[in-house]
């Protein structure tokens, strides 16, 4: 379900699994297996599997039932995703009697509904959406992506959607002569946020959060996680309050999102839950690209920075992302040198371009780093 990511191969699963566990406190790793499987895949799905046993992969998120069936006969731990769309008592019946150890319940059920499920179920945990994008069309089980680009390849149940949802489009109710709409995306989802009703939904039973981070950049996954793990420790400690939920709200709205909605917890979403205007990111915050680390130095945790746009304005206090390969680190600029001198401010007036000026930094980097500021626009 991640066709057009940056993804491991196969090869590595090992060494993942082994690096999840070996972190302190160790982390769970899960295998998505989760697309529609054609009799053509069986084999390599089947031999998918075998290494996610030989990995000690801690369980598989599956949707088919060969997926299920080959985790059965391995031996190994299946989690039934959200593709399978459960959504009733029966059906989550089913699956635990199939011996599914978590299901994750479709994202349209109410809070109500989830309760319910909850009760009737004797080991099998579950697990439900709390925060990311939504699907007009049930949770990526849509074909409108398929079938305006003709092929299979562009399949919603492939991973490859071209997200048609996202788009503006004409609609006319040919039996009343009515146009419903006229340029508008009137399929565009707004994303769900439930940082307000941590304490509702721990108390619902909820065994297992989701956050939706497909293809999400770093600097989203840390601060929409990092946010929901204070939330859920507030509650734990009593310490949640509408003043954190307002600080935990002005920082999701910092990062990527499509705007805010509860999705189907406490009534159906309306035309009001839906995005008309704006395609993508309606945060006013951006990342700028800024240039490159030169060098960089473990004694006094420092970086020479080549910086390379034409046009900036950096000052203390200003946000800075730096990411490579295998380096991610978001800090405030505290500390800057330009010939070593102490300076507050840099504008592009006062110097030509490009140069470099030295940053401290709170985390090590590696040379061809990228550094990105963040603005508001």
């Amino acid at each position: 379900m991640r066709a057009k990511a940056k993804n491991f191969v196969r090869e590595d699963i090992d060494e993942v699994v082994k690096f999840c566990h070996k972190l302190k406190p160790p982390l769970k790793a899960y295998l998505t297996t989760n697309i529609l499987i054609y009799d053509n895949e069986l084999e390599d799905l089947e031999n998918l599997i075998s290494l996610a046993k030989k990995a000690n992969v801690d369980a598989i998120i599956a949707h088919d039932l060969a997926a299920i069936r080959f985790a059965k006969q391995k031996g190994v731990k299946f989690h039934i995703s959200t593709q399978a769309n459960v959504s009733n008592v029966e059906s989550a019946k089913f699956y635990e009697g199939f011996g599914a150890e978590r299901i994750i319940l479709a994202r349209e059920l109410s809070l109500e509904q989830i309760k319910l499920i909850k009760h009737h179920l004797n080991k099998t945990i579950i697990e439900c959406f709390i925060h990311g994008s939504m699907c007009t069309s049930i949770s990526g089980r849509c074909y409108l992506s398929a079938t305006i680009c003709d092929s299979e390849d562009a399949s919603a149940n492939r991973g490859k959607c071209v997200q048609p949802c996202r788009r503006e489009w004409r609609v006319i109710d040919d039996q009343n002569n009515e146009l419903l709409y006229n340029g508008q995306m009137f399929l565009n989802a707004k994303d769900l946020c439930m940082i307000e009703y941590i304490p509702e939904l721990i108390e619902a039973n909820i065994d297992a959060f989701k956050i939706e981070g497909r293809m999400k950049d770093p600097i989203y996954i840390e601060t929409v996680a990092s946010c929901y793990r204070e939330a859920i420790d507030s509650y734990f400690d009593a310490t949640f309050s509408k003043e954190k939920v307002q600080d935990w709200l002005k920082r999701l709205y910092q990062v990527y999102n499509r705007g805010f909605h509860t999705g189907f917890y406490f009534q159906r979403p309306t035309i009001e839950d839906v995005e008309l205007e704006k395609r993508g990111n309606v945060s006013p915050f951006k990342k700028n690209y800024l240039g490159r680390i030169v060098s960089f130095d473990k004694n006094s945790m420092t970086a020479n920075i080549l910086v390379e746009i034409k046009e900036f304005n950096l000052k203390l206090g200003d946000e800075i992302i730096i990411t490579g390969d295998d380096t991610y680190h978001h800090q405030k600029i505290k500390h800057m040198l330009y010939k070593g001198e102490n300076i507050k401010n840099i504008y592009k007036k006062r110097y030509d371009n490009p140069f470099k000026v030295n940053m401290r930094l709170s985390k090590e980097v590696k040379k061809d780093d990228k550094i990105y500021i963040i603005y508001q626009t």
